[in-house]
């Protein structure tokens, strides 16, 4: 009986995060908490998985809007692993003497793409060039065109900059809506004909959907995720995690998942 309630107490500290480090203290089970950009949560929770199996510890996860993840790691929040797109927080986190400056590892990398209903007419508008008058033509009018609320979604951040790249912002302002969820955004184009520009990994899973136009780089910075360790008394463990992050194993994972990976 004993043994059996010890494994359930470890299955509860995987489903239960927000007593998984309570469970660790009672199993003396190594811990690490990771926390990532919302787009990495169906890959970043698999890995976590596979590196709990693998190494019998406990790997907490956090996928919140990155303004709130800011605010939580200044505060000094119990994070050991931050996984993020934005090269310009993970600069300023150096500078606050608030992570390991030589922890900062290339995670993977995505692209960002138009997407449409599986019904559309919209095609590609070919290169350098991006289909607004046909956006709005389809939409009769009525906004139709969905990008990432910024504050919560980092597809937002690149979809404007490519969209001031295009010269496009201006005339397909007055038809955007803007997304806070993921889930919104999909249910969106899928079912009520409206356009999207998003990650490439998050339409893998999706359906509804087809890829219109996958966006140049050059439109936008390269969306490039980096992982780095948070300072704290959790160091040594946060660098485990990290180093398996470059195994042969996850990056075929990423690769499944929609991810480019060197």
């Amino acid at each position: 009986m004993k043994r059996i309630s010890c494994w359930l107490l470890v299955a509860g500290c995987w489903l239960l995060m927000p007593v998984s480090t309570a469970c660790a203290d009672v199993l003396k089970l190594p811990t690490v908490t990771v926390m990532a950009d919302h787009s990495l949560s169906a890959a970043v929770s698999e890995i976590a998985r596979n590196y709990s199996r693998a190494n019998q510890a406990i790997v907490n996860t956090s996928f919140l809007p990155q303004k709130i993840q800011q605010e939580l790691i200044s505060d000094g929040a119990a994070a050991d692993v931050l996984i993020t797109s934005k090269a310009e927080w993970i600069d300023e986190l150096k500078q606050q003497g608030l992570i390991d400056i030589n922890s900062q590892t290339k995670f993977a990398r995505d692209k960002l793409v138009l997407i449409g209903s599986k019904e559309t007419d919209v095609v590609s508008a070919g290169a350098g060039r991006f289909p607004t008058f046909e956006i709005i033509k389809a939409g009769n009018g009525e906004p139709v065109f969905v990008l990432g609320n910024p504050e919560f979604l980092m597809e937002g951040v690149y979809a404007k900059e490519a969209m001031r790249s295009f010269g496009a912002n201006d005339d397909l302002e007055p038809y955007t809506l803007y997304a806070k969820r993921l889930d919104e955004m999909f249910d969106m184009v899928a079912n009520q004909n409206a356009f999207a520009i998003c990650f490439y990994s998050s339409t893998l899973t999706r359906e509804g959907v087809k890829i219109i136009d996958t966006l140049p780089e050059s439109a936008h910075k390269p969306i490039v995720y980096n992982g780095v360790v948070i300072a704290s008394d959790n160091m040594n463990e946060a660098r485990k995690f990290l180093t398996y992050l470059k195994s042969a194993e996850v990056r075929k994972l990423l690769a499944k998942d929609g991810f480019v990976v060197d």
